[in-house]
């Protein structure tokens, strides 16, 4: 017993003195920063470990880190890519590391389809951009922070409407006039990336040659959008918490002119019709002088109806950490985003342009034992969007007319010399023309509300099979995703009146309003409807990947099943086998096969499935024993060429069925009942999907340690378009409309992407990083089945040999000057009245005295951009950080028309209206702006040169400015102000349109200014 306890007391003794060596001594503060051997930049995101304890930090964004330990303990740093260090703290207060690139594990990051390659070895086209540049843009659709960002993706919004700003998504242009849109996986399935909080975000990737999409087969030939999401890394747990509060802003907006500039254009276009004036010299006097404001309004209806300035608050919290078995991330975030239309503020309802959403992702990882890992994704989001009722043929969908198409018509035809808003008895003040006001439309016909909700999951789970071979494993993933929409409309009439101004005996005008029409206010009215989706995909993988000596090889056999079910119609199919092989020789030697066989039941039985190889090589030259050339780091050569297909050829399903119904009358009411046969569409049994024939050559070089240089050429042919017959004839005892669509289009596409990269340490406080890229893509429609026109016409094709959205119009020669000249020229019939001074007189192109049809020609470019270009710059100067986004696009033309251009048959005017031809601006050589002015019907006012314009335009797309702070118990802190839309340059001639918005009608683009600040825990 007394041996045990000298025992013990000896064993506490010694633990004592243990205690007093490590634990006793003062705890100092270590500050340093991680930063990469090669360029001397820094390593965000870096573990740094007190060795055998828990304790540890991760460093900043300039890759700065700070931790208490004792003055003998040792630190281990380690990064994902990187070789992990150990160093003794040896008493120093201030240590730095640099770590060295580890190419076994660096060479894993590069996202591909269905899976990840050695970036070294990658010889497909591919793309891709981090989530730190994604923050930089406080636009609250993920869609938008995506122009500028990616060589070959052409991003164009249309909209700026909270909850429909809608964004077309290109990549390496059209090559089809059916579905354009590439498909977009998240975390490798099928998903919408429109409503994604990007904090969730950790990589966008695009995929655009054969190699790396033919692996989708059917469905990859416009390209494929990966979208990763994060997950846990750090051995520290981290809590990020980000707010961010802005407001928003009209990039541009149509502005009628005032009253008496309105008065004066009215005269001037009556008069060049020989009416008269309609406003006398005392009238245009009152409007001028606002005199008599009861009499002659001025009202800036614009002004009136739209808000100068409007909120957008967004909050993200996220936590992440990695155990030894359990990885984790979790993110909730809220975004709200005000309207820039004014309503009333005592109404009983809401009718606001407005949108609350909310989005949450969990994403877990556990190894159940070394041989067997899991993981559960689950995501969703809630999203209320709020807007006027308008008019009934208003649609709440994200297609169809949304209410601001009626609104900001409104706005743009109401004169600014009709009073209002409202009558001295409330009600909404119009005109005898104008039926539907604005800001009736807006406060006072109700509100729509729609709902969405979204639910995603995705399991699966992953087995090493080494005892059956090494490098061999197999993984299972189910997901099962659901979307929810309902919509109510509450909607209801109102009363409106009509200024009426009479003479009287007494010589004073009598003013009062009388009612516009019957209507009477009314309760809302409430109704709904409410649609449903849901989604399942099922993947089986094999994989296999080992290196024997120099011999790298890898390979991938995918099965996959997914079903879509949207309301009651029959489910969307898709199934099919997908496969990869790579092969690599000593790092310099590459080559890779890819193909998929997939098919669905929009095909008829025995024709479902096809076959889409590819196949794709590269040399990394500058391996090579010969390579000696001084400053060019890397040098490599890749090409590929390959089959992808496209099933996504329009909205009618089934088209290898006959579509024939049984009607009533008509004059072969033959069969029972009265009734007869009516064939709405024949068959087509050889329906096909398309196919693009593919091939890139790619070039990629590094020199002077700082610069990256990629070079891409491809060209495309797809054919199998589906598109309508031309020139069947009408003997064939069909109307054409009964004939189905065939497979026999046929588009070339072809062009380049050049992109340069920097990055580089001007000193151990200042980071510099750019990228610069242009890509050019252009197609041409081979085969269209388009009957030629006769020989008489100037262009005897209005598709065969054009692009895809090629402009066609008139060619604009000069403006009439005479009616002598008109006399002379070649006889104008292009529709409106007869020509007369001023009107533009068009070429005769055909040469025949006579301006018609015939002579309509193409003119400039397509309505989608053939160039798209991007220069971001960042830098960070110790605590502060800049980084600069312009982006653009050009080759493009797009015909402005109607409300903002147009005079004859609207009822305002604008800017470019105060400009226009007059005898005497004619003769004193003044700048005309615009056509004679007319009450009839116009034949400038055509699709002409003069109308097709020019929207190609430079932007600075966002602007970021932060500072970080240093606060206790605070790991780092971020201050930040940025920008959205804030510059705009282009060629056109007003600035009543943004050149990227669809029209004039739709919500306006808008400017974001935001402040934030980023918290890390």
């Amino acid at each position: 017993m007394r041996k045990k306890l000298t025992k013990f007391y000896l064993m506490f003794l010694l633990g004592l003195v243990w205690a007093n060596s490590t634990y006793g001594q003062e705890m100092i503060e270590i500050k340093g920063v991680v930063l990469e051997a090669k360029s001397s930049l820094p390593l965000p995101g870096a573990t740094v470990m007190v060795k055998g304890t828990s304790r540890g930090a991760v460093t900043d964004f300039d890759g700065n880190y700070s931790i208490k330990a004792t003055g003998d303990a040792v630190l281990q740093i380690s990064f994902i890519g990187y070789q992990s260090m150990e160093e003794p703290v040896k008493g120093r207060v201030k240590i730095d590391f640099k770590l060295e690139e580890d190419s076994e594990q660096l060479s894993e990051v590069v996202v591909v389809g269905f899976g990840e390659q050695k970036k070294a070895t990658v010889t497909g086209s591919i793309s891709s951009i981090s989530t730190q540049e994604l923050k930089q843009s406080p636009a609250s659709n993920l869609a938008v922070t995506l122009a500028g960002r990616l060589p070959g993706l052409t991003s164009i919004q249309t909209s700026g409407e909270p909850g429909r700003d809608l964004t077309q998504l290109f990549i390496r242009g059209q090559g089809t006039i059916n579905a354009r849109s590439p498909i977009i996986l998240v975390d490798g399935v099928e998903r919408d990336l429109t409503y994604m909080d990007p904090n969730e975000v950790e990589s966008v990737t695009i995929l655009k040659d054969a190699s790396s999409t033919a692996i989708f087969g059917v469905r990859g030939a416009n390209g494929v959008i990966l979208v990763t999401t994060k997950r846990g890394t750090s051995e520290i747990p981290e809590v990020n918490l980000s707010a961010e509060s802005g407001v928003q802003s009209f990039t541009r907006v149509a502005q009628p002119v005032n009253a008496f500039e309105f008065a004066t254009l009215r005269n001037l276009a009556q008069n060049n019709d020989g009416f008269g004036d309609a406003y006398s010299a005392e009238a245009l006097e009152a409007y001028r002088t606002h005199s008599d404001p009861e009499r002659y309004p001025d009202t800036d209806w614009a002004g009136l109806l739209m808000e100068d300035f409007a909120q957008q608050q967004r909050v993200n919290l996220n936590i992440s950490g990695a155990g030894k078995a359990v990885k984790y991330y979790v993110n909730a975030g809220y975004l709200n985003q005000g309207g820039l239309f004014k309503t009333e503020k005592n109404l009983d309802y809401d009718p606001s342009f407005k949108l609350d959403r909310y989005n949450f992702r969990s994403n877990i990882d556990m190894e159940i034992n070394p041989n067997l890992k899991a993981f559960l994704n689950l995501a969703g989001y809630v999203e209320k969007q709020n807007s006027p009722f308008s008019v009934s043929t208003a649609s709440t969908g994200q297609g169809g007319l949304s209410p601001s198409v009626n609104i900001l018509a409104g706005i743009l035809d109401m004169p600014s010399n009709v009073p209002g808003p409202t009558s001295p008895n409330g009600a909404v003040v119009t005109t005898s023309e104008l039926p539907n006001p604005a800001y009736g439309l807006l406060n006072r016909t109700g509100y729509r509300q729609q709902t969405r909700n979204n639910v995603t999951s995705t399991f699966g789970m992953e087995q090493k099979l080494n005892f059956i071979t090494k490098g061999l494993s197999a993984k299972a993933v189910m997901s099962f995703d659901t979307k929810a929409t309902n919509n109510l409309n509450a909607s209801k009439s109102y009363v409106r009146e009509i200024q009426v101004i009479e003479q009287t005996e007494t010589g004073k005008d009598s003013i009062y309003y009388r009612n516009f029409s019957d209507d009477v206010e009314t309760p809302l009215n409430i109704s709904g409807s409410r649609s449903f989706q849901s989604f399942s995909n099922l993947q089986a993988y094999l994989n296999y990947k080992r290196t024997f000596k120099k011999h790298d090889v890898s390979a991938l056999v995918l099965y996959q099943h997914q079903k879509r079910i949207i309301n009651d119609q029959l489910p969307y199919n898709l199934i099919g086998v997908s496969s990869r092989f790579t092969y690599g020789y000593d790092d310099k030697y590459f080559f890779e096969f890819n193909a998929g066989y997939n098919g669905s039941e929009q095909f008829a039985p025995g024709r479902r499935f096809g076959f889409f190889p590819a196949v794709s090589a590269g040399w990394l030259v500058s391996k090579e024993k010969f390579w000696n050339i001084n400053g060019i780091d890397k040098f490599k050569i890749r090409g590929s060429y390959g089959e992808v297909g496209n099933d996504r050829i329009g909205n009618d399903r089934f088209l290898y069925l006959d579509d024939i119904s049984i009607n009533g009358g008509g004059y072969s009411s033959s069969l029972n009942e009265g009734r007869r046969i009516a064939i709405n569409q024949l068959k087509n049994g050889e329906l096909q999907w398309e196919v693009a024939r593919k091939a890139n050559i790619g070039f990629e070089l590094s020199f002077l340690k700082s610069f990256d240089l990629i070079i891409d050429v491809f060209t495309e042919k797809r054919d199998n378009i589906l598109r309508n017959r031309g020139t069947i004839p009408v003997l064939n005892g069909l109307p054409i409309g009964a004939l189905p669509p065939v497979n026999i289009g046929v588009v070339e596409n072809k062009g380049f992407e050049v992109e340069l990269n920097y990055k580089k340490a001007i000193s151990p406080d200042f980071f510099v990083r750019g990228r610069a890229f242009v890509g050019y893509a252009t197609n041409r429609q081979k085969f269209a089945d388009e009957p030629l026109l006769p020989e008489d016409y100037a262009y005897r094709y209005r598709q065969t040999g054009y692009r895809i959205g090629q402009n066609f119009g008139y060619v604009v020669e000069k403006y009439f000057e005479t009616q002598e000249e008109i006399d002379n020229a070649p006889e104008q019939i292009v529709g409106g009245h007869e020509s007369k001074p001023g009107d533009f007189k068009y070429k005769d192109l055909n040469g025949d005295g006579v301006v018609d049809q015939r002579d309509i020609a193409p003119i400039g470019a397509s309505t989608v951009p053939e160039t798209s270009f991007g220069l971001s710059l960042s830098t960070t100067y110790k605590n502060f950080d800049l980084s600069v986004l312009f982006q653009g696009v050009a080759n493009v033309d797009k015909f402005y028309y109607s409300r903002g251009t147009f005079a004859s048959g609207q009822n305002n005017f604008f800017s470019q209206h105060l400009s226009s031809w007059t005898p005497e601006r004619a003769a004193n050589g003044e700048h005309i702006g615009f056509p004679r002015l007319s009450t009839e019907p116009s034949p400038s006012e055509k699709e002409n040169s003069f109308f097709i314009r020019d929207a190609s335009y430079v932007r600075l797309k966002n602007l970021e400015i932060g500072y970080r702070l240093n606060l206790k118990g605070i790991a780092n802190m971020r201050l930040y102000v940025n920008g959205l839309n804030l510059i705009t340059w282009d060629k056109l001639p007003n600035k009543n349109y943004d050149p990227e918005a669809a029209n004039g009608l739709t919500y306006p683009l808008i400017k974001v200014y935001s402040l934030g600040v980023d918290l890390k825990f």
